[in-house]
């Protein structure tokens, strides 16, 4: 990802090049400014010649050279384009990640590899920049970035990347106004935050959300739930006599006791929308967007039955051990709460009833 610091070396160093190149950008001979694409076409076709017009040429040509091998050596995606938006010049990275080779690029327009909305973004910010230069005709920096983006590679796959723009004035380079898009790759580094990401909001033990995607969750949901008048239902699920359970076969097989039920737990969920998370130590959570009492008595009696049902004998353990939960439910419909932490105190209360009756129990708030 590019710092502002990097990013303020980075467009120095091209600066100083082509102030450093003087008149690079100006035929020797007329004194008439030319595209950068002819300056590159320059440096290919030129020739050496006994009389001192070609010399000049020669010495800007070497000019050019300089600034092409600062760009094509500078480990960053660079690309350089003219007002209109056609790339003059990319250097090797940054033909990799618009996914053609650097001559099939050159000549083209850079944003018809932008997704929308992009494309139009960039477009519209081209010409504000074009039309502040050409009425202030001063030397005026303009930088826009990084912001990410999305290029539609040439070889019709996406690649997530940020974008970094300068622009260099007509009157600092000697040429037309030119633009310096330097890019950054950011498949790799998406792929590790949504892992990050997936890290910080998942129980470790069971795969099940945890207590901080919960409680996010909780709150998304309770906003819908207020904003559209739909009701949402809560279930909280305690392991009964799991202190016996641990005591008994050990704290292993107590995990993987645990393990098992939040894999019921997960399957058990009617939606999409539902989410199952773990609490606490033996303690689980669901949340049922958009469910009245009636459907979330059904998931409970169903996880109810369920984890009854759970073998352990896959873990050694003997044919006779079982196991079982008590739930509370609670659900706001209409205002019936005030907050999102009331309707969970609710639930809570609901579950004790449900433990204090004999456990194995489905208790409904009232």
């Amino acid at each position: 990802m590019f710092t502002n610091d990097k990013l303020t070396e980075l467009n120095d160093t091209i600066s100083r090049v082509t102030k450093l190149t003087g008149s690079f950008a100006k035929s020797p001979a007329s004194g008439k400014t030319v595209s950068c694409q002819t300056m590159v076409n320059q440096v290919t076709t030129n020739t050496e010649s006994p009389n001192q017009e070609s010399n000049l040429a020669m010495t800007d040509n070497v000019q050019i050279r300089t600034l092409l091998n600062v760009i094509t050596a500078i480990s960053e995606a660079i690309f350089v384009v003219n007002s209109n938006g056609i790339i003059e010049m990319i250097n090797p990275l940054g033909a990799k990640l618009f996914g053609a080779p650097a001559e099939m690029l050159i000549g083209q327009t850079w944003t018809d590899y932008l997704q929308s909305p992009f494309k139009d973004e960039y477009q519209s910010l081209f010409s504000l920049w074009n039309g502040a230069a050409n009425h202030t005709r001063i030397d005026t920096p303009f930088n826009h970035g990084p912001k990410e983006i999305i290029i539609n590679r040439a070889d019709s796959t996406l690649l997530e990347a940020d974008l970094s723009l300068s622009y260099l004035p007509s009157i600092q380079i000697g040429s037309e106004p030119l633009f310096i898009g330097i890019m950054h790759n950011l498949t790799s580094h998406k792929a590790e935050y949504n892992k990050l990401r997936r890290l910080a909001h998942t129980d470790k033990l069971t795969g099940l959300a945890n207590r901080h995607a919960f409680d996010d969750a909780l709150q998304t949901h309770w906003n819908d739930s207020i904003n559209h008048d739909q009701p949402l239902c809560l279930i909280i699920i305690d392991v009964d006599y799991f202190k016996i359970f641990n005591d008994q076969y050990g704290h292993v097989n107590g995990d993987k006791c645990l393990q098992k039920i939040a894999k019921v737990l997960a399957e058990a969920l009617p939606s999409n929308n539902a989410m199952a998370a773990r609490y606490g130590g033996e303690e689980f959570v669901i949340i049922l967007p958009n469910s009245n009492p009636l459907t979330a008595e059904y998931v409970a009696k169903n996880i109810q039955n369920r984890i009854n049902q759970l073998s352990f004998t896959d873990i050694g353990l003997p044919a006779q051990t079982h196991i079982s939960v008590s739930q509370g439910i609670a659900c706001e419909r209409s205002g019936q709460y005030r907050t999102p932490t009331a309707l969970m105190c609710a639930a809570d209360t609901a579950l004790y009833r449900a433990k204090s009756t004999g456990r194995n129990r489905i208790n409904i708030g009232s």
